[in-house]
């Protein structure tokens, strides 16, 4: 089955993230104009529980949606490393599919348990001890944050839904329910805040965008084809299937819980050492650095179920040049926002009387170029993960322990400022990990400077 990927795709894959960013900024003002202190409070920490499921998914997000490419390329079987055989004429194996998704309901239905174990014992005194000091209306508070709870289970439970959209190459679809259920939830939380619903508002307004996005996939995947495949099959079975794919999924969460490290939690070790305000220059610089990033790597990530086909088939020629392209947008992204945002940057907070500002152009223009840096590398892991190897989280662990311990010397005992949190973290990559895999892909795919005639990917006049 050929795994379609267009303009189309594109397009909805940056409504979705525009939606995701557009939610917020209109939700935030009537939430911190409509609700008190210590509900705004209550409900970032709330919002801190989303990161739970990232953890806890653990990679197997990404090795479940590749798997599903797999088999929709025409693998016969997986493997523990590597691409194993395909059916030359592409078709499907529905016994191997119908293994899988058996093997993805076990695994996200006992973490889901889990989680649910943890929230009523850990979270019930955790939130009793907020509540102790708490003005508001304990009860209602109460009833959110116990709803939410039951949300978070239920989000990781059926997480795999969009796993098998972007696996299928259904990137258009996927996007679009993503795009339909935040308006969904954009329009209930805003009208339950109008009606006073307080923090109620947004975990009901969350609550309809989850069922939405889930019951939509669902039913989007489980097309009248597929349904009558995979009635008519025998299961591979489900067990054999989940202990090879967690060869790779432990890797690949351990590589991104280094990530984290090295990324996410850089302003909390910043804190022990920074003046909040200098905190707070450095992270709303970081928001809009990380959105360029993400910006940066929206084609690649839709054109990634694309390549691993082109891989599982043995088309280097087509992987290559995604992955070139793919390169050329990440510059462009890069040197159009950045270029923006140090002219006009400091400009833009002043009209809308920001207290606080951007970090100082010079560190600014290093921010930019290490997460510039960071988008390559990522470009790179990638290519070498369509290929069911992940050969770097070893590394990254490595560099994740290098960049917090000389992160905490530099504070101590060079007496550094804000400058650390982003020279540290780029230096100790810049000796390893954003060259070594980089090189790897280019030996990999035969990469020439020749290779990079914009030509060949661009309709440009002669």
């Amino acid at each position: 089955m050929e795994v379609n990927t267009g303009r189309s795709d594109l397009l909805w894959n940056y409504a979705a993230s525009f939606m995701r960013l557009a939610s917020a900024l209109i939700i935030l003002p009537l939430i911190l104009h409509l609700l008190p202190v210590e509900e705004v409070g209550l409900w970032n920490i709330m919002i801190s529980l989303n990161a739970m499921i990232y953890l806890l998914d653990f990679g197997f997000y990404q090795t479940f949606s590749r798997s599903v490419t797999y088999i929709f390329s025409g693998a016969k079987e997986f493997k523990s490393e590597g691409l194993g055989d395909v059916n030359q004429d592409g078709s499907v194996n529905y016994s191997l599919l119908k293994g899988s998704l058996s093997a993805m309901r076990v695994y996200y239905a006992a973490v889901a348990v889990l989680l649910l174990i943890l929230l009523v014992t850990a979270g019930h005194l955790y939130i009793e001890n907020i509540l102790a000091d708490f003005t508001g209306n304990k009860d209602s508070a109460r009833i959110a944050w116990y709803l939410y709870g039951i949300l978070l289970c239920y989000q990781f439970y059926t997480y795999y839904y969009d796993a098998l959209l972007v696996g299928k190459g259904m990137i258009k679809r996927s996007r679009q329910i993503i795009v339909f259920s935040q308006c969904a939830h954009l329009l209930l939380a805003s009208c339950l805040l109008l009606m006073g619903c307080g923090i109620l508002s947004m975990v009901f307004g969350q609550t309809l965008a989850t069922i939405l996005n889930r019951t939509l996939a669902k039913r989007t995947f489980y097309d009248k084809k597929t349904k009558l495949a995979l009635k008519d099959v025998f299961p591979a079975d489900w067990k054999r299937i989940l202990k090879i794919l967690w060869t790779t999924a432990y890797k690949t969460g351990l590589a991104n819980l280094s990530w984290v490290f090295t990324n996410r939690m850089l302003a909390l070790i910043g804190g022990l050492f920074l003046p909040l305000a200098v905190i707070g220059s450095y992270g709303i610089t970081k928001q809009i650095v990380d959105l360029t990033y993400s910006l940066s790597l929206i084609w690649f990530t839709t054109f990634f179920p694309k390549l691993i086909q082109h891989r599982v088939t043995g088309r280097e020629d087509q992987a290559k040049r995604i992955y070139i392209k793919a390169q050329y947008v990440a510059v462009a992204t890069f040197f159009l926002i950045s270029l923006l945002v140090v002219l006009l940057g400091p400009w833009a907070l002043s009209v809308i009387k920001s207290k606080t500002p951007l970090l100082e152009s010079k560190l600014l223009i290093i921010f930019f170029i290490a997460s510039f840096f960071e988008a390559f590398t990522y470009l790179s892991t990638s290519m070498l993960i369509s290929r069911n190897i992940v050969p770097h989280y070893k590394a990254q662990m490595i560099t994740a322990v290098a960049t917090v311990v000389l992160l905490v010397a530099a504070f101590k005992f060079l007496e550094a400022g804000v400058e650390a949190l982003i020279l540290v973290p780029f230096i100790v990559q810049l000796l390893y990990q954003h060259w070594k895999w980089t090189s790897i892909v280019y030996s990999e795919l035969q990469i020439r400077l020749s290779d990079y005639n914009p030509r060949k990917y661009f309709r440009l006049r002669k």
